[in-house]
């Protein structure tokens, strides 16, 4: 299952920025996930519940947004949506979107500078 290990990275990503940022509470967490990397996304959650268990962002809430692939022929510049390697003109494609997987977005609760 390799949802967790993207699980994990984006756990420790998060975190160490929610704690650069002195967060007490991380109440979400947006993260781009191309469809080229076939993690499915409930096992995603369900390993990012188990990785943020006893962290400050147990609870947190875990939001996919998921980018379709798009490949590009380099020789005729035909445009593909689904996985392959080359192009019916022979050519090589080049992935143009779809292996990313971004944390987009993190919502945190941060202590008061004054207190």
């Amino acid at each position: 299952m390799h949802e967790f290990s993207y699980a994990q990275a984006l756990v420790e990503n998060a975190l160490r920025i929610a704690e650069s940022k002195g967060a007490k509470k991380v109440n979400k967490v947006v993260v781009e996930v191309g469809s080229l990397l076939l993690i499915n996304p409930e096992q995603l959650r369900f390993c990012y519940e188990v990785v943020t268990k006893n962290t400050i962002l147990e609870g947190s809430e875990l939001e996919i947004e998921n980018t379709e692939a798009l490949l590009v022929c380099e020789n005729c510049g035909k445009e593909y949506r689904e996985l392959s390697s080359v192009c019916e003109c022979g050519g090589f494609l080049k992935v143009e979107r779809g292996d990313e997987f971004v944390l987009k977005r993190i919502v945190m609760e941060v202590e008061d500078a004054q207190n």
